[in-house]
């Protein structure tokens, strides 16, 4: 059987690279098992891990796909065009790059709708469609299965394309977390085989370089905007003035936030959870952010505990788009630690000092 597998982020590869090893190695019962990947180039870094992959033979074929755009939105012929020819889409938008798509998978394998594999899966009518975890909004199907645009749903429906809802099975990393519908479809992942995860850091070696390792605290930034959470972040960074030469500030791959208070500040380059693979200390290293999934990316990944504080209480819960579910999660997530005090969330700066107080005493000072 031959399987796509689709991707536009460093921790979905991971997932994914995981999910093909376990496949290759008879995690199921999957009869002359191949795959081919397709990675969105949106991530510092993705070219080489392309070419890596290529040069390894880890996939029958890996491609690196730009991001395409018409202009003028979801109001053009050309997008007209898009939604009712996947042969015209693919050959306007790709070219070359990516030949003989028709009929040539039995499965595709994503995380989320996107338009090219809602043109694939046209190409591809009798494949069926796996979903994978894409990070905390998988275990409440808190990510879109469907495109964002009403206009592009109503050519989508008048053209019957197939469901992204219709999916067969969902892939996750903590069955237990998993708090959305459809249980029957959830298939847990086995862990990282840690043989190859060996191998995987000496595949990944060009992104190893883990500046300021001494350093522990690591600022986490986000991909929020608004006069509230600046608000949270500023009185945040100030409580960690006194750990300045701790602190390193780590920016969001696709949103630049001021350094206001100069910390020392993560090279862009380099990709988070990379970092991560090759860290020889991350057990004890502090992630703080409001909540982003790079907080819970080395325990979900790689079964590594470090300290994490989530200050996502220190506001407005709409501002920071806190529901009861992804509480719930977060509340099963730190539970699945083997000392979930290592995860903190405050909820007044009294209590935030108080967490990094606990930190510096449990690490810094020791």
């Amino acid at each position: 059987m031959r399987y796509l597998y689709y991707c536009n982020s460093t921790y979905q590869l991971l997932n994914v690279l995981n999910l093909h090893h376990h496949r290759n190695a008879g995690f199921e019962d999957i009869p002359e098992y191949r795959a081919d990947l397709l990675l969105l180039n949106a991530s510092a870094g993705a070219d080489e891990i392309i070419k890596i992959l290529n040069e390894e033979k880890t996939f029958d074929r890996a491609n690196l796909i730009e991001k395409t755009y018409n202009k003028g939105a979801f109001h053009t012929v050309k997008t007209l065009l898009d939604a009712l020819s996947p042969s015209y889409y693919m050959r306007d938008k790709y070219g070359n790059t990516l030949k003989d798509m028709r009929d040539r998978y039995d499965v595709i394998c994503v995380p989320k709708y996107s338009t090219i594999v809602d043109q694939i899966w046209q190409l591809n009518q009798n494949a069926a469609l796996e979903l994978f975890e894409e990070g905390l909004g998988s275990y409440h199907l808190d990510f879109p299965l469907e495109p964002r645009s009403r206009m592009y749903q109503t050519v989508r429906s008048f053209a019957h394309r197939k469901d992204f809802h219709d999916y067969r099975r969902i892939y996750v990393i903590n069955k237990d977390l998993y708090m959305a519908d459809h249980e029957e479809r959830v298939v847990q992942m086995p862990p990282f085989d840690q043989e190859y995860l060996e191998q995987l850091r000496d595949r990944m070696k060009e992104f190893d370089q883990v500046r300021d390792e001494n350093r522990k605290i690591f600022w986490l930034s986000q991909f929020l905007d608004n006069e509230e959470y600046n608000r949270m972040v500023d009185t945040v960074l100030q409580g960690l003035l006194p750990y300045r030469e701790n602190v390193l500030f780590v920016q969001h791959p696709r949103k630049y936030v001021e350094n206001r208070y100069d910390f020392k500040e993560a090279d862009r380059k380099q990709i988070w959870e990379l970092q991560l693979l090759n860290m020889k200390d991350l057990d004890e290293k502090l992630l703080i952010s409001i909540h982003s999934t790079a907080c819970f990316s080395a325990k979900m990944l790689f079964d590594r505990e470090p300290y994490v504080i989530l200050f996502y209480k220190l506001g407005d819960p709409e501002v920071a788009h806190i529901t009861e579910e992804f509480e719930a999660i977060v509340a099963k997530f730190r539970d699945s630690y083997r000392d979930p005090k290592k995860i903190m969330i405050p909820e007044n700066m009294e209590e935030y000092h108080e967490c990094l107080r606990r930190y510096a005493e449990a690490v810094l000072n020791r």
